[in-house]
């Protein structure tokens, strides 16, 4: 729960919230090409692109390219890392355009409550113990924007890269992140109301062999979440 790691593809809502703030829609379209930001020229996973894509089917294919050119277009890394501050992320985040790949590092449980706005129409929670009282919800974002960012994460998980996390008969959406050589697998999201936040990895840092947010961490969710009622 103390640890901070980076999330990968799992800090992408944060940039989509922010392009939709700025007046994007999820039927508006974002250009899957090459890029180059300075020296730095991030590349999509299977180096395939796909030309002008809807921001929903971006988050669903979890296009890096895209990530990069909406959060160049929505002000940049303070905008995104503001976004993200207003949702529950206390750490502090680079400011650079490397956070649009989640560069930055989170805690599982932080990450996991700054999901939550994205499914109870609009609202910031903050975890609590049994010990504490519970704080009363805030509103951080519109009840139409939440809206529409639950509507592409449950596209990620209906077509896009967290296919494995599905259960049959339940409203399931989330994201998937993955960093680079497998050193953390993440999925994180929402089933029926209710939040899971999953991540993998070693303690020392070590990579991992081939394990990926779509993979291991989506079916622990869905293994999760099948047992909820």
């Amino acid at each position: 729960m103390l640890a901070r790691r980076q999330p990968g593809s799992a800090f992408k809502p944060f940039v989509w919230l922010t392009a939709l703030e700025t007046g994007m829609t999820p039927d508006d379209t974002v250009l899957d090409a090459p890029i180059r930001v300075g020296n730095w020229s991030p590349q999509d996973f299977e180096r395939r692109y796909l030309g002008e894509i809807t921001l929903e089917e971006a988050l669903a294919q979890s296009i890096n390219t895209a990530s990069v050119r909406l959060l160049l277009r929505s002000g940049g890394a303070s905008a995104v890392a503001a976004t993200a501050a207003r949702l529950g992320i206390a750490d502090k985040l680079p400011r650079e355009a490397s956070l649009a790949l989640g560069t930055g590092e989170v805690g599982l449980l932080e990450l996991t409550a700054a999901y939550a706005p994205f499914f109870n129409g609009g609202d910031r929670v903050v975890p609590y113990g049994l010990d504490k009282m519970a704080h009363a919800p805030e509103r951080v974002i519109s009840a139409d924007d939440a809206a529409k960012m639950a509507r592409m994460l449950g596209a990620v998980v209906s077509r896009g890269t967290g296919r494995a996390a599905a259960v049959p008969g339940r409203v399931v959406a989330g994201k998937t992140g993955t960093t680079q050589d497998s050193r953390d697998a993440w999925f994180v999201g929402s089933v029926n109301g209710k939040l899971i936040g999953v991540w993998m990895g070693n303690d020392d840092d070590r990579p991992m062999k081939g394990v990926m947010g779509g993979g291991l961490p989506a079916r622990l969710f869905h293994d999760i979440a099948t047992g909820i009622d």
